[in-house]
């Protein structure tokens, strides 16, 4: 007890590196934060956009749920032919998040500096085989990929950005 009450202001140093430690833990927690809620925010605009693009083929898939298929088939005389399409993926998911295209990607600014962009999508539409051999329940399904780039905002430039591929599936299921 007396040692500490010689060295009267020595707890100060310690004082001032436990709030910066403190600081420094916290600005990492947040910034892992937001970065979670720009991915959540971006991969649900992206599921939004694959959702439509399944139910846009709800015309061609119906005629075949009559017969008990589910895929996107239409009639053309004698045959029936696949049908369908993968919409407008990228104008979809630049509408619901305020994106602007430069280049090669899509990206979200404020104050010119640049939040996240995305590139690289690819929509892939599984159609179910036409009169299956083994009528296990398959549906009609869109995926979608895309590439996610977030800068940091912690590390004053100098950590790289966060890259994510985020992947997205949706299927049409008839309700009946």
């Amino acid at each position: 007890m007396k040692f500490w009450k010689e060295r009267s202001g020595n707890g100060f140093p310690l004082t001032v590196a436990a709030v910066l430690a403190v600081l420094m833990i916290s600005c990492v927690i947040y910034e892992y934060l937001r970065l979670s809620i720009i991915a959540s925010h971006v991969r649900d605009a992206v599921q939004s956009a694959v959702i439509s693009v399944a139910t846009e083929n709800y015309s061609n898939v119906y005629s075949g749920l009559r017969q008990s298929y589910s895929g996107g088939f239409v009639r053309s005389g004698n045959q029936w032919k696949e049908s369908w399409t993968t919409g407008d993926v990228y104008r979809r998911i630049s509408q619901d998040l305020g994106l602007t295209q430069e280049r090669n990607r899509y990206v979200r600014k404020s104050n010119q500096i640049i939040e996240y962009s995305i590139s690289d999508l690819q929509v892939n539409v599984i159609n179910t085989p036409f009169a299956p051999l083994f009528p296990d329940f398959q549906s009609f399904t869109a995926e979608a990929q895309i590439h996610l780039t977030v800068p940091l905002s912690f590390g004053w430039g100098h950590l790289p950005p966060m890259q994510a591929n985020l992947e997205m599936k949706a299927a049409y299921r008839p309700k009946f």
